[in-house]
């Protein structure tokens, strides 16, 4: 019996010391998100015994939420959540940033709590035909309370990411959109695969640490017409919505008025996602433009290098280095931030902002500062509060007021009177040159 169970006992230190190809030692699992279900993300078997795991399974909901996405604003929301427990859903906009292995065995199940259909499209990446979630080219869509399982094997590592197919000129502007990172194999590459809201990763991958890289940070760029978001806002039946959003409001005369930053337009966008820096790191930034215009991406006192476009690298005779980035609607690309002093990719510490250089969507419904901008914050630069330390104060940003035009863009004292004084003896006559019209805010 001694003799059995010394044997077994040396069995069982092997099979600790080496694994068997195709079994895990140890059961994997990722930091649990408040919230969620057990099941919302389960890791697998290790099927190639390097340490980590190979078959990635993620379920996700279909979530309407309401979000303040600037002072005052706020916005409905369609997007894909992980599937939750309880009554309060781990959702927000944009839909979470996914990551998996090269090699992976990724299943995502498609659980369709809403009142419409939808699919799943993995955008840019190697899949089977019947994985491409094209409505009626593909798949049935999925209709409220069933359910679709999308499986393919990870291939070309990159940035890419996924978006429903259904109705797109509506659903992916609504929200349902989200970052999908398949990072190079790697043995014990261990990393969060579902990241909420996007931002910085919390982790980094084995292979973007030989890269070099310090920090990684992922981020979604929307433009949104509030018109169209307003729709569920303001109609119950499904029935409505549908018609409303889906035949009467009319895509091809889209007027987007807030532009966001992994769901959030400035001065949140400070706090959300500030692009926190040290000097002499080097940053990886992934950015995705989910909205349905080029953007002019522009960084302040730096000049990053084009690394990868569309999940592809780009050969290093043909990288280049600039302070504007044409990103195109879909597009992917990836950019090396290099902080520091140098006089060639940065131009020192301090707070510097990066915003799209198309002017108007530096608004919030066309009253700036607002839109995308959010900031490279050098380590000592962010305050106590949350948030940069900066010249003057932010403080009349936060004011719902300031961005429902309330508000004197200018202190009202450069002009020797005050807010409340502000608009006394205009004349009433008409203006030199006659009446003549301008476009005007709209009052909602």
């Amino acid at each position: 019996m001694r003799r059995f169970l010394s044997a077994t006992l040396g069995l069982g230190l092997l099979a600790a010391l080496f694994p068997i190809p195709g079994h895990a030692a140890q059961p994997f699992q990722d930091a649990p998100i408040p919230g969620t279900s057990p099941s919302a993300v389960t890791l697998g078997r290790d099927l190639d015994g390097d340490g980590d795991p190979d078959e990635i399974t993620i379920r996700l909901e279909v979530i309407e939420v309401t979000e303040e996405v600037y002072p005052g604003e706020f916005v409905k929301f369609w997007v894909f959540a992980p599937e939750g427990r309880g009554m309060t859903p781990v959702a927000r906009v944009p839909s979470p940033t996914i990551r998996v292995e090269e090699g992976d065995r990724v299943r995502i199940i498609l659980l369709n709590t809403h009142y419409f259909p939808h699919t799943i499209h993995p955008h840019g990446t190697i899949h089977p035909n019947a994985m491409d979630g094209v409505p009626d080219i593909t798949q049935a869509a999925v209709k409220p309370g069933e359910s679709f399982t999308y499986e393919f094997t990870a291939k070309n590592p990159g940035t890419f990411f996924y978006h429903c197919h259904v109705q797109p000129d509506v659903h992916v502007l609504m929200g349902l959109v989200g970052m999908l990172i398949i990072e190079p194999n790697r043995p014990k590459n261990i990393f969060t695969h579902l990241v909420i809201g996007a931002g910085r990763m919390p982790d980094l991958a084995k292979a973007t640490v030989e890269e070099g890289y310090d920090r990684e940070y992922s981020l979604v760029y929307m433009d949104i017409d509030a018109r169209l978001n307003r729709i569920p806002a303001a109609y119950k039946d499904p029935r409505e919505i549908e018609k409303r959003m889906h035949r009467e409001y009319d895509s091809t005369q889209r007027q987007p008025n807030i532009f966001l930053l992994n769901g959030r337009s400035f001065p949140f966008t400070l706090r959300d996602t500030p692009i926190e820096v040290k000097s002499g790191e080097r940053v990886k930034l992934r950015i995705l433009n989910a909205g349905a215009r080029p953007m002019k991406l522009h960084t302040h006192g730096h000049h990053p290098t084009l690394t990868h476009l569309d999940g592809y690298p780009v050969p290093p005779g043909m990288r280049y280095t600039r302070d504007v980035f044409d990103i195109g609607a879909a597009q992917r690309i990836d950019l090396e931030l290099r902080p520091g002093s140098d006089d060639r990719y940065a131009s020192g510490p301090g707070v510097w902002i990066m915003h799209d250089h198309t002017e108007h969507t530096v608004t919030n419904k066309g009253i700036s500062p607002g839109g995308d901008i959010t900031a490279i914050v050098y380590e000592g630069f962010m305050g106590e509060n949350g948030l940069p330390k900066v010249a003057t104060s932010l403080d009349r940003f936060f004011d719902p007021e300031y961005y429902r035009g309330h508000v004197p863009v200018f202190d009202p004292a450069i002009f020797n009177t005050t807010r409340e004084d502000y608009e006394y003896g205009w004349p009433e006559e008409e203006p030199v040159g006659g009446a003549f019209a301008y476009p005007r805010r709209d009052a909602n």
